[in-house]
């Protein structure tokens, strides 16, 4: 096998890896970059996120939109030069166009996810960055002079080392083997995890409201407090609940041992609710109680929440016990599901945990234990909130340490 000499080796053709790939080579126009990527092609996970249409960034991307420790003081460094409005001028420099929504959040002005891919990739093209795709890489060492890195078929050394591979949640779900890769180097890991993704929970109401979508208050309760809130639509599967409000408490909701409280009617208070279930009963006292929430929720919903309570459907609703009508209105205002541990990362959209923050430089991403290596972008222990904060956090990290190289 035939050793090649490159000046830098990134390892991950995604947002961070390219947009560090890049920045890097504007600056070494005479030096060999080179991208390895352990898929046939770059950027494929750039191309599913924001549901096909790439929110890859959001203009009030701060500090309290990320998680992990340490990650605060490292945002507040890396964002002083690497803002949003950065990100943004790079890409109108390549030619994108984009458009910002009323929550802040930013898309291509194609709403096409491969608008952002083409003018990284035709930058990439322009700067003669090579890309080695469907890389599997074997090893990693040291070097005299720089890092070994040993695929099935090629044996490079390079004097810069960027591993930029992000985390266990990818377009399909895999591992990409880095995580063993990165602890051959001494570097230390917290654990990997499922964030913004669907809360597993218990319930044997679920099945029945599989596909129903409902406005509401999520909540995240430990022991017995509600530590976090986020209100919009939940989405109710067989044996969980998704929507972006949940997605935002998965990160601590998915370890288990929480419940996720629902108030389906945020904006009325526990007695306004009692008083509404009351008067639609008087109203209808022959009717049956499957039509208490006739025109307020969705039926298969208002069905689940009656069985919730105790109440048979076929009753009819003069015949129904205060205690009932009680129970009814607290599962209105605080339905809770129990969360169980989730180790699924297939429908997460990033991974919390990876690399310590502690282990690099803030102002540089460059390791702390050994020089020439960089870590950017997923594989560091740090996500953010869902609305484009994630994609703002690879960008970044990766314009940091390309500029550093």
């Amino acid at each position: 096998m035939k050793k090649q000499q490159v000046y830098a080796a990134v390892i991950g053709g995604g947002a961070s890896g390219m947009m560090c790939a890049i920045r890097a080579a504007e600056r070494h126009h005479d030096q060999r970059i080179v991208i390895l990527e352990k898929s046939d092609r770059v950027g494929k996970k750039l191309l599913v996120t924001g549901n096909g249409r790439c929110n890859l960034t959001h203009i009030g991307a701060g500090a309290q939109s990320y998680h992990g420790d340490g990650s605060q003081q490292l945002i507040n460094i890396l964002f002083e030069k690497y803002s949003a409005d950065a990100v943004l001028r790079f890409f109108r420099m390549l030619g994108l166009l984009t458009h910002t929504d009323s929550e802040g959040r930013v898309y291509p002005l194609s709403n096409q996810a491969n608008s952002v891919l083409d003018v990284l990739r035709r930058r990439m093209a322009q700067l003669h960055i090579d890309e080695l795709c469907n890389a599997d890489i074997q090893s990693i060492q040291k070097a005299a002079d720089g890092y070994e890195i040993v695929t099935t078929d090629t044996r490079l050394i390079a004097k810069k080392l960027v591993i930029a591979s992000g985390g266990k949640a990818d377009y399909a779900g895999r591992e990409s083997g880095s995580r063993e890769l990165m602890r051959s180097l001494g570097l230390n890991m917290s654990k990997l995890s499922p964030s913004l993704s669907p809360v597993s929970v218990k319930s044997d109401l679920l099945r029945s409201l599989k596909g129903v979508r409902a406005l509401a208050q999520v909540s995240l309760i430990k022991n017995g407090k509600a530590v976090k809130a986020e209100c919009g639509e939940v989405q109710f599967a067989e044996n969980a609940l998704s929507g972006i409000c949940v997605f935002n408490l998965s990160r601590e909701a998915n370890v288990g041992g929480c419940e996720i409280s629902l108030d389906l009617l945020p904006d009325f208070t526990e007695e306004q609710i009692n008083k509404e279930i009351i008067k639609r009963i008087s109203d209808n006292p022959i009717a049956p109680s499957s039509e208490i929430f006739t025109g307020m929720f969705h039926k298969n919903l208002g069905l689940a929440l009656l069985k919730a309570s105790g109440i048979k459907p076929s009753v009819i609703c003069k015949d129904i016990s205060d205690k009932e009508i009680n129970a009814l209105c607290r599962h209105v205002c605080d339905w809770r599901f129990p969360c169980t541990e989730n180790r699924d990362f297939k429908k997460a959209q990033v991974t919390a945990g990876g690399v310590k923050l502690s282990e690099i430089d803030p102002l540089t991403f460059e390791s702390k234990r050994h020089k020439g290596l960089y870590i950017v972008g997923e594989a560091l222990d740090i996500d953010g909130d869902c609305g484009g904060y994630n994609l703002q956090f690879a960008f970044a990290s990766g314009m940091c340490a390309g500029d550093r190289l």
